[in-house]
């Protein structure tokens, strides 16, 4: 029995010094991970067309970033806030112009691109045929949702859009690149 009692003792010293020893890997001087992150460069080109020239021509670049894989939404938005008076004699403001979000992941060496386009505008008075608007005006929109793949640095015509109220089309250019 007394050799048993310092036989236990050192057992349960030898436990409690074990639980005390910090885990692998977990050492106070390592500095703390920094997420993962890539930022990708979009560059949007929207053409209009009519009768198959190209008659007009905006450009639109901005950054996308990645954290640990996850995509987060670049976007760009350009246009004007018009004030519209409503039923209730309230004025409320309508965003009017140009709308792009856009996600970037890669897959092996090709970019996929999520992207949503909207654009509105106010119909010129010549195009107004519609007797319900009273007068009032009417507003044009085009939206469009898509999902391409695209090579680094190379710019690939990812969609086209015909106008319902004209012959103009738009056709809209992307071009992702990786900045380092």
């Amino acid at each position: 029995m007394k050799k048993l009692l310092p036989l236990l003792l050192v057992f349960t010293f030898a436990s409690i010094l074990t639980a005390q020893e910090k885990p692998p890997g977990k050492d106070a001087s390592e500095p703390p991970r920094r997420p993962a992150q890539k930022i990708y460069k979009v560059n949007f080109v929207i053409y209009e067309q009519e009768d198959g020239k190209r008659i007009n021509e905006r450009a639109y670049s901005f950054p996308v970033n990645t954290v640990d894989g996850t995509a987060r939404t670049g976007s760009v938005k350009v246009g004007t806030r018009v004030p519209i008076l409503s039923g209730e004699k309230q004025l409320q403001y309508l965003d009017v112009g140009l709308n792009i979000e856009c996600d970037v992941t890669e897959q092996a060496d090709k970019f996929i691109v999520h992207s949503e386009l909207e654009i509105s505008s106010f119909a010129l008075p010549d195009q107004i045929s519609d007797p319900r608007s009273g007068g009032n005006p009417v507003l044009r929109q085009v939206r469009q949702r898509f999902t391409t793949v695209v090579s680094p640095g190379k710019p690939a015509i990812v969609t086209s859009i015909d106008d319902p109220n004209s012959k103009k089309r738009l056709q809209v250019e992307v071009t992702a690149s990786r900045l380092e």
